[in-house]
């Protein structure tokens, strides 16, 4: 996922409840990350029902504060993908938590995001949603980087 630049699709214990995911939650938070991870999965996002754009406690300041998941939802409808955005606030305490629950809430097939977005020292000392959305994943994650 690093030098290669392939992105990973993770599959829980459980296996895959499908081999085309028709509801796809794709998490956004304005990163480099976010935003391979959002390419790379393009081909999964097209032949999907629908992809939900899932912003958590956008920021106040910066380029999308008035329309968060905005732009990307535009330049993903222009691939064909049918999206939406979905703004939710940070009610649990980690962000993998919020991501988790979108997931159940909207009966997602896949999550799609982008990986260790911090320094991997940061993330093996204080761990990150990546690494929570390994140990509890319910559904296939899609992970670039």
């Amino acid at each position: 996922m690093f030098e290669g630049m392939a992105p990973v699709l993770v599959v829980p214990d459980k296996g895959l409840a499908t081999a085309e995911p028709k509801r796809v939650v794709l998490a956004w938070n304005q990163s480099r990350e976010a935003l391979v991870a959002a390419r790379r999965a393009l081909p999964f996002l097209k032949r999907a029902e629908i992809v939900t754009i899932t912003v958590i406690d956008p920021p106040p300041h910066g380029p999308e504060r008035s329309d968060p998941g905005g732009l990307l939802c535009q330049m993903l409808v222009r691939h064909g993908v049918k999206a939406e955005v979905s703004v939710l606030a940070r009610t649990l305490p980690r962000v993998s938590d919020v991501l988790h629950r979108a997931c159940r809430d909207l009966d997602a097939d896949m999550l799609v995001m982008g990986a260790y977005g911090h320094s991997r020292f940061r993330e093996a000392i204080l761990g990150g949603a990546t690494r929570n959305m390994l140990e509890q994943a319910e559904v296939p994650v899609f992970l670039a980087h």
